[in-house]
This record gives C-alpha cells, structure tokens and sequence, in this order.
C-alpha cells in the first residue's frame, strides 16, 4: 500500500495541513487519530447512501480507503513502538531496584564481619 501511496503522490490532511507519507511518522498519535477520524468520516459520508446495498456495484473511494489504510498502520505501528518502550522502562527500573537491595545486601553483610575477616576481603 505505501507503493501504491507513492506513485498516486498521496497527500494527508491533517491539522498542521497536507503531509506525505513519510511526514506521517513525524506525527503524534493524537495527530494521527485526528487525520484517522477525519478520513473516516468521508468514507462513511460517500457511503450514507441508505439504498446502496441495493446496488450490485459499489463504489469504493479507493484513494481515501487507502488514505484509511496508511494512517491506521502508522497509528498502530507507533502505538506498538511505545508500548514497547514503556516496558523496557518498567523491566530497566525493577532491575535497577533489584541491584540496589543487593547492593545494600552486600553492604550489611560486609557491616556484620570482622576487621580481620575483612582484611582477608582485600584484594
């Protein structure tokens, strides 16, 4: 889909004006979910025709389908990404939690031994 996004020169609207494809991951997500919803209601507006199920053929507004398309892989991409590095922060900080109370182990234990067992600790 972004091959075919690049060779129609596609073009986003979105609240900071019209962006390419590539602009798009420059986006925030609430950017995105605007321009997501945006394009969403155009496509339920071309099909609010209440009889068109009716019709054999029916007409696909194939530019914004794809428009939809790109914008809501981009979305979910970046909700992933961030997904994904908010819990290697929480897996970073309950380690770093973890070598400190070895530390402060480490620390009580040497507290407890005798000069001369520490002595013999020296390297």
């Amino acid at each position: 889909m972004y091959k075919q996004a690049a060779q129609l020169k596609l073009r986003f609207p979105t609240i900071i004006g019209m962006v390419s494809t590539e602009q798009l991951w420059d986006l925030s997500q609430t950017q995105l979910s605007n321009a997501i919803k945006a394009v969403k209601k155009v496509l339920k507006k071309n099909d609010d025709d209440e009889l068109s199920f009716l019709e054999d053929t029916k007409v696909v507004d194939v530019e914004n389908q794809l428009r939809f398309d790109i914008l809501k892989d981009v979305y979910l991409s970046k909700k992933k990404e961030a997904e994904e590095l908010r819990t290697a922060a929480e897996i970073k900080a309950h380690n770093q939690k973890i070598l400190t109370l070895i530390s402060e182990k480490k620390d009580d234990s040497l507290k407890g031994m005798s000069i001369e067992e520490l002595e013999k600790q020296l390297k």
